[in-house]
């Protein structure tokens, strides 16, 4: 019986131990990456923004409500996995702003809205330049542009899972490239701990705006040549162990200038994801904040221990019994 024992308790000490081994250099690998059929929809709400109104021409305050929509592309994404040997992810996201309530449609475009079709890495989430990446933009006027090819930069949807408290680089659609964002501090969203991150952005020039004089209280004739002057603070709250964004925040300044002197001011808000968004992503990841904690931590813990003592419990019954064997002997 000792002999036997010995021999079951081995075999289970070694079937644990690859159990353990497995979770940690196989399945965690394979658990810990974005999904290609995102299908998910955030609201954030910016309440009493002042914006110019191309109707009435002139600043108006108003609630605005920003709906974002992110869907998958199952097909290029594996695609684009076989031809570059690596995980990719190609998500195309809808973000359109408008007041509360307003209707959509072919006929009643919303005040701004982007389109943007973007490839990333699906462990790391750092963007990569392949799959007809590109972007387009409902200008303030309601007229629509074209999409333009995009080279995208840094990170877009996500952090990588198991984040880190240190900069990263992070898109901004409105300057065209990643600038820094830095880690500030360890907080706490309905239960569950998040690192927050702030993103500085000057007041910078990113596009020139021909408009009639008159309509700005220019004294000129005809039209004029007017800077677009853009500064943002966006506050990213992100759940470390899946790296998704569980809180966002955008705190937007963009004026018109002539001749290195405000005008007008073209949008000015803060806004953000609205509560329900942040409590359906507190309990969607959250639990998976701690399954995937489970596979790369506790079970390597729990079954290379638990392994290692079966292991040596079934290597000293067995030699107990041989060496019980040769006393008899």
């Amino acid at each position: 019986m000792g002999k036997k024992l010995g021999v079951i308790l081995t075999g289970l000490g070694v079937f644990v131990l690859g159990v353990a081994l497995l979770a940690r250099f196989y399945a965690y690998d394979r658990l810990a990456v974005v999904p290609l059929d995102q299908d998910t929809v955030s609201v954030s709400e910016g309440p009493d923004a002042t914006i110019f109104d191309i109707a009435t021409q002139q600043e108006i305050t108003v609630d605005l409500v920003s709906t974002r929509n992110v869907v998958g592309d199952v097909e290029a994404s594996e695609e684009a996995s076989d031809e570059l040997g690596r995980d990719i992810a190609v998500w195309e996201t809808l973000v359109y702003t408008d007041e509360p309530g307003a209707e959509i449609d072919a006929d009643n475009p919303p005040r701004s809205g982007t389109h943007d079709r973007v490839a990333f890495d699906r462990h790391t989430g750092e963007t990569v330049v392949c799959c007809e990446t590109f972007t387009s933009t409902t200008a303030d006027d309601r007229g629509v542009e074209q999409p333009e090819a995009t080279a995208f930069e840094g990170l877009y949807f996500k952090f990588p899972f198991q984040t880190e408290k240190k900069t990263y680089q992070f898109w901004d659609g409105s300057l065209g490239e990643a600038p820094d964002i830095e880690f500030q501090e360890v907080e706490t969203i309905e239960g569950l701990e998040v690192y927050r991150f702030e993103q500085v952005i000057p007041a910078t020039t990113v596009a020139t705006i021909n408009a009639p004089a008159s309509i700005f209280g220019i004294d000129e004739e005809g039209d004029v040549s007017l800077d677009r002057v853009y500064s943002n603070t966006r506050t990213l709250w992100i759940e470390p162990e899946t790296g998704v964004i569980i809180r966002g925040q955008e705190d937007q300044l963009t004026v018109a200038e002539y001749e290195g002197e405000q005008v007008a001011t073209l949008t000015d808000v803060v806004i953000g994801y609205n509560p329900e968004t942040i409590s359906d992503n507190v309990d969607t990841y959250s639990s998976l904040s701690s399954q995937l904690k489970a596979i790369r931590i506790w079970v390597p813990i729990v079954g290379g221990v638990l392994g290692l003592l079966l292991l040596v419990a079934g290597l000293l019954l067995m030699r107990r019994r041989r060496e019980g064997s040769a006393h008899a002997g």
